[in-house]
């Protein structure tokens, strides 16, 4: 047995009594496809325990029901039309639109990697201004493009695990290293 008690996690400051939830934060998060719904509801789920004030998830239409009822606090924006099933390059407009409006732009959770999915992040990485978190699919898009990394159009924070961290830097993690080490490299 571990006698080691844990350290409590620090409590989110105390919020203003006149404030309201645009005070704290705007968040887009980009993400899901049909089967995926969970990956982008639970990201955004995070976001809001974290302390986010109005998070927005935008996700294609055909998950938009589902990932709405994880959490009565999203907000959420259908994309692509017509029951899509991922979103794609014809989404950027609309994206950078929203980007726009938001403090930060979080990219990836369940995106897929579908041809014209990866056009999409490629196209985000490159004109959204606004700090960007990319994880999962919004990482496994940029694999295979280390000229990418070179030229964002703004702040941006890498989350690979080891896996994603191989793929994104075209070689393996060190022997034996745990996925926290390979982030050193």
């Amino acid at each position: 047995m571990n006698d080691v008690t844990p350290t409590p996690l620090p409590l989110l400051p105390r919020r203003a009594a006149d404030s309201h939830k645009g005070h704290y934060g705007r968040l887009l998060l980009v993400g899901g496809s049909r089967g995926m719904a969970g990956a982008v509801a639970l990201a955004g789920m995070a976001a809001l325990r974290g302390g986010a004030g109005l998070v927005t998830l935008a996700v294609p239409e055909s998950i938009q029901p589902t990932v709405a009822g994880f959490e009565p606090s999203f907000m959420t924006s259908a994309l692509g039309g017509r029951g899509a099933d991922a979103l794609g390059a014809d989404d950027a407009e609309l994206l950078l639109a929203m980007a726009q409006r938001s403090d930060v732009v979080a990219l990836g959770p369940g995106l897929g990697r579908a041809a014209d999915t990866v056009r999409l992040v490629h196209r985000l990485f490159h004109r959204i201004e606004q700090p960007m978190i990319l994880d999962a699919d919004g990482l496994n898009a940029l694999a295979g493009h280390p000229e990418l990394l070179q030229r964002p159009a703004g702040p941006r924070v890498l989350t690979p695990h080891g896996g994603e961290f191989e793929r994104l830097a075209g070689a393996p993690c060190a022997a034996g290293a745990a996925d926290r080490a390979c982030l050193l490299y």
